[in-house]
């Protein structure tokens, strides 16, 4: 039997799917933006027990903080559930419609908007308190931040315009640096605000162990606050530039606006513990001491101290008289003429 004819040249079957655009793995894109919403509702919820244990201690505080926190309240829901909504629209409501990852949903593109405002309030309520305690070099250093705050809003607004015109995510990768420059600048800001107010902090060191030691907490607390949101900020930063074409730099986005809410709030409600700590090192138990003296006498530098540091002051001035404390006033007694001459007829009288 002769074998059978083979063709060598064999053509390869049709694959339909070839003809599909490619999809973009889920990894790195809303695999990414999934773990970062997971992190950024954790966080959300310590930003709603924050601002409820802010209104138990602070119910009077000025109206201008009160400002502060409700507006970022409200951006940071508004923030969430557009990640919400993000998540919700792509892993469920298109759960194996690869095509619908192609497209970026509304909002998706006006999440930009939230983003920035949030960082935006943040920082104005950081660059006011440092404002508040500096001389006039630091006064005109502050000065350069809004600026950076035009400069920063400016990249927001472009890329929300940008992901509107560029519908797709493979036409937004060129110009996701937008992004990355927008969170360039807020770093830049917190950096700058950082390192004045340790500076200005440092150098009111007076070379008293205890108030040196409250010196050191507040720039310890200035550190930390400024740390957590700068770490997060250089990650989208550097993300958006080594992986545009992923969503790892929007997690890291997500995470890092959450923690702007957060810092604001928890240095808000580090005044208790400031105040309970100024408290015991003006007073000693069964003694009286130069600081107690200072603090009873210097009310009016308290007063400003206390505006300055945004330390609620009927909370202050209540501590204060629950304190064993004396406080003495001298002041002259002005008499009348006929007073005198009778005061001075019974010393003039033989005893």
């Amino acid at each position: 039997m002769s074998a059978l004819p083979t063709n060598s040249t064999a053509e390869v079957p049709f694959n339909p799917l070839a003809l599909l655009p490619e999809v973009p793995s889920l990894n790195n894109t809303f695999g990414a933006f999934l773990l970062g919403t997971f992190i950024g509702l954790m966080l959300y919820g310590l930003t709603l027990h924050q601002t409820y244990r802010y209104y138990r201690l602070f119910p009077g505080d000025l109206k201008l903080i009160q400002a502060f926190v409700i507006t970022t309240l409200v951006l940071e829901t508004i923030h969430t559930v557009l990640c919400m909504h993000i998540c919700y629209y792509y892993l469920v409501l298109n759960y194996a419609k690869p095509l619908a990852l192609l497209d970026g949903v509304w909002s998706i593109r006006i999440l930009p908007v939230p983003t920035a405002l949030v960082v935006l309030v943040s920082e104005c309520f950081f660059t006011r308190r440092v404002y508040l305690i500096g001389s006039k070099y630091t006064k005109a250093i502050v000065a350069v931040t809004p600026v950076l705050m035009v400069v920063f809003m400016g990249f927001a607004g472009a890329a929300c315009a940008e992901a509107f015109i560029r519908p797709t995510f493979a036409g937004f990768d060129g110009v996701a640096w937008m992004t990355s420059a927008g969170f360039g600048a807020a770093v830049a800001i917190d950096a700058l605000l950082a390192a004045t107010l340790v500076i200005t902090l440092h150098k009111s060191r007076t070379g008293f162990k205890r108030t040196d030691t409250l010196i050191d907490l507040l720039i310890i607390y200035t550190i930390n606050t400024g740390l957590v949101t700068g770490v997060f900020g250089v990650l989208s930063f550097v993300f958006a530039l080594v992986w545009p074409d992923s969503l790892i730099w929007s997690a890291c986005n997500l995470v890092a606006t959450k923690t702007y809410a957060t810092s604001l709030l928890a240095v808000l409600n580090s005044r208790k513990r400031l105040t309970d700590k100024v408290s015991e090192d003006c007073f000693d138990s069964g003694t009286i001491n130069l600081s107690a003296l200072k603090t009873t006498t210097g009310t009016a530098q308290h007063s400003t101290a206390a505006e300055r540091w945004n330390v609620h002051q009927s909370l202050f001035a209540q501590q204060l008289q629950n304190r064993d404390v004396v406080d003495i006033h001298l002041q002259p007694i002005k008499m009348r003429r006929g007073d005198e001459e009778s005061l001075h007829t019974e010393n003039m009288e033989p005893k």
